[in-house]
């Protein structure tokens, strides 16, 4: 849906999993960078010694990362520009650095469990414009930080096993990395310049922009549920940050939308919404940097007969997106559409959905739940949605080729996933997108 129609107008849920062999097989990379010669496959006392280094990193991982960065990013300060700062002041990017080191010593003897985790780390690598290069700079700062935080109990051994392990680690993401960016609409970063800005809430707008270069029309068609990433000079730091952003339409050949929910500055050093909060404050005409579309969370070719939305809060971006294309495209598809919110002023979309239900003849069921409000308007209920009271139709469980795409923070998550298994609701069919810091935003 065009804005000229409108007014103006990642818990333990499961992918359907791509094979393990699409981003394990060693696929050539483009990039000139080459894999340091000494290394070599590992060995069973390779796995073996990175294996026993797991309970380790439980408990010292997370001092190990932050040592990492503070060291990393004061001797490689153009970094600053691909990191998110306030991640790495609130402590988010160090945790989710500790939990992936783990899980991947945990995990050394039978990697297929990572595949999610690395498809998705490797869609926001190439989005970022993260280098084989930049692979080197870990290794060293990384390496360094376990010597650092473990002393003497980080053997030679242990050294040299953890060297090869993460050489085997950062093959898998550059291979990944370059067959995403072989697929990509461009590299690099492009300029786009804002053509619409709508206040959907009092906290959440949609903006619309195009791509300054004419060349780039039209625009390669991304799959809806992706997201695209965006990079700003923030004054204020002297630095780019970058954000990932659902988009939040249907596909067009000449622009996109983001629909971004401005997080309130919370007065630190550098505080959390600082992107958010520049975004909201651009003018029409002014000019923002993005990197291609992508992301594993999208309609599936072909479509099933049902289609389950569970959104929670600005959770609801990919999903629109995937809604708004079923609704374009003539699909016959039934759709559930199932959407938190705290109250009627936090509820973004509402008069959009209303009216494509009331057009669909029964093809559209909505349900909106106010976790802190009077309910207000049609199909709305006050508290929190519970899957269990919900019936077999709103939930297309007759059908168990229904498909189910679940986003929104964490907690909701969790419970929604939770509560789909528990009506039956097969895991494969189950698909999720997470809203947190260092996630997709």
């Amino acid at each position: 849906m065009r804005f000229a129609l409108r007014r103006m107008t990642r818990p333990v849920a499961q992918f359907a999993r791509p094979s393990p062999s699409l981003y394990f097989r060693g696929m050539a990379s483009t990039s000139t960078f080459q894999i340091p010669a000494d290394v070599r496959p590992l060995t069973a006392t390779d796995k073996a010694n990175v294996s026993a280094t797991a309970p380790i990193l439980a408990e010292h991982g997370l001092a190990i990362t932050k040592d990492m960065y503070r060291v990393m990013l004061s001797e490689n300060p153009d970094l600053k520009n691909i990191f998110s700062i306030p991640a790495q002041n609130n402590g988010d990017q160090p945790k989710a650095l500790a939990g992936a080191v783990h899980a991947y010593a945990a995990n050394i003897n039978d990697l297929s469990p990572l595949v999610p985790t690395v498809v998705r780390i490797a869609e926001k690598h190439a989005a970022l414009g993260i280098k084989p290069e930049h692979y080197a700079v870990v290794a060293e700062n990384l390496l360094a930080a376990i010597q650092r935080i473990l002393g003497d109990a980080f053997t030679p051994e242990l050294k040299e096993s953890w060297y090869h392990a993460y050489w085997q680690l950062a093959k898998i993401f550059i291979d990944a990395e370059a067959d995403l960016l072989a697929k990509a609409a461009w590299d690099g970063w492009k300029e786009f310049r804002i053509t619409g800005h709508l206040d959907e809430t009092y906290q959440i707008a949609s903006l619309e922009f195009v791509p300054v270069d004419p060349a780039m029309l039209p625009l390669k068609p991304y799959k809806p549920g992706q997201f695209i990433t965006i990079r700003c000079k923030i004054p204020s730091l002297g630095v780019y940050q970058c954000r990932h952003y659902s988009l939040s339409d249907s596909p067009s050949d000449d622009r996109y939308r983001i629909t971004v929910k401005r997080e309130d500055l919370d007065g630190g050093s550098v505080p959390d919404g600082l992107v958010s909060t520049h975004l909201h404050k651009l003018p029409i005409g002014a000019t923002i940097e993005c990197s291609f579309p992508t992301g594993s969370f999208h309609l599936p070719n072909p479509l099933p007969e049902h289609v389950v939305f569970l959104s929670g809060g600005v959770g609801i971006t990919p999903n629109m997106s995937m809604f708004n294309t079923l609704i374009e495209d003539g699909a016959k598809t039934k759709i559930s559409w199932i959407q938190a919110v705290q109250t009627k002023n936090h509820h973004v979309f509402q008069r959009h959905v209303d009216r494509l239900v009331k057009l669909s003849a029964g093809r559209i069921k909505s349900k909106a739940y106010y976790s802190e409000g009077p309910a207000v308007g049609p199909n709305t209920e006050e508290g929190f949605i519970d899957l269990k009271k919900l019936d077999e139709d709103m939930l297309a469980l007759k059908d168990n080729k229904s498909q189910y795409y679940v986003c929104g923070p964490d907690p909701f998550m969790t419970k929604m996933v939770a509560d789909l298994k528990e009506r039956g609701v097969d895991p494969a069919n189950i698909h999720y997108e997470a809203f947190r810091a260092g996630e997709v935003e």
